[in-house]
């Protein structure tokens, strides 16, 4: 059973079943709700019984009011709270990793974590520093349990959506197969598919550099800028455009946007998204675009739309849904 949002409204009104309340409290003591936690979940639903499992784990013995001199900005009181965990776990880890080190040992190797999200699964993810990642459907992001030293340098592939903490001292640098991404503190989407030639991002507020991991150049993108690595032609290439930020980061808020797409387009982000098979028995599809918008859907709603618009019906064999 997955722990959801609605599971832990029901924990927290005591109305689950015994099986639900099993499986929210094996979460609570999980290694995993230390730096995640079911998508557009509210700390506040979890209330005084789940909240103080953590508080207590972790010693935190402050009240629900906000942190003196934090901005809460657009975030719920959740993310002050989780950035307290997040800085306790660091610190611990910290400790941890260097008890050896305080025993005359030298040289200790650095301690990673990597999380991962499957298909039709969206995550949010805490970082040692402050910063919180999106994670969309099929993504990986890898990094240190302690950001040391002048850098704070991960790993990633996939879609996510990187808010950064910022620290003028410490540039903020994510890696994927193509590219670099340095930052200070901003806001943007990074796009990394392992399936997609070009590597994408979209900068919403701040400033970012952007580059090729071999020497094709580099872009400054500020905000409602986005850069594009390309490799389809053969020679690497990065291109810049002007474009509205919102739209390519609609998916963390659950809104699925589909821009004058292609069916083959639409599938594969279908796919992801509902973690679903699509077959396009109708050849004729294969010339249409598609474009829709959708908050909170259903696949059934989106199907309907799109076989409306297009023309085409559907059938479901399980997982498998074939276009004719």
């Amino acid at each position: 059973m997955k722990v959801s949002k609605e599971v832990i409204e029901r924990y927290h009104q005591g109305k689950c079943s015994p099986e639900e309340q099993r499986k929210v409290e094996q979460w609570l003591d999980s290694e995993e709700v230390e730096t995640s936690f079911p998508e557009n979940a509210d700390l506040k639903a979890i209330g005084d019984k789940g909240w103080r499992k953590i508080s207590d784990r972790y010693h935190i013995t402050a009240g629900p009011e906000p942190v003196a001199g934090v901005k809460l900005r657009n975030y719920h009181l959740f993310w002050q709270l989780a950035a307290c965990i997040a800085l306790v776990i660091g610190i611990s880890l910290f400790f941890y990793s260097n008890r050896d080190w305080k025993n005359g040992a030298q040289n200790q190797t650095i301690a990673y974590k990597e999380i991962k999200t499957r298909k039709g699964q969206k995550l949010s993810v805490i970082l040692p520093d402050g910063t919180v990642a999106w994670l969309n459907s099929e993504s990986t992001l890898r990094f240190p349990a302690l950001f040391n030293g002048s850098l704070r340098e991960l790993n990633f592939s996939g879609e996510a959506y990187f808010s950064v903490a910022k620290d003028p001292s410490k540039p903020f640098i994510i890696h994927t197969k193509k590219t670099k991404i340095q930052v200070l503190g901003t806001k943007f989407n990074l796009r990394a598919l392992t399936t997609e030639t070009a590597t994408s991002v979209v900068v919403e507020e701040g400033k970012v550099k952007f580059s090729g991991n071999s020497s094709q150049g580099a872009l400054i993108l500020t905000a409602n800028k986005r850069g594009v690595f390309d490799v389809s032609a053969g020679a690497p290439f990065l291109k810049t455009a002007e474009v509205y930020a919102g739209k390519y980061m609609a998916w963390k808020d659950n809104e699925l946007l589909l821009d004058n797409l292609t069916i083959s387009e639409a599938r594969e982000i279908l796919e992801r998204w509902y973690d679903v098979k699509i077959i396009i028995d109708k050849k004729e599809l294969l010339h249409e675009r598609y474009t829709g918008s959708f908050k909170n859907p259903s696949l059934k709603e989106v199907m309907e739309s799109m076989g409306f618009a297009m023309k085409f019906s559907y059938r479901q064999n399980g997982k498998t849904f074939i276009l004719y």
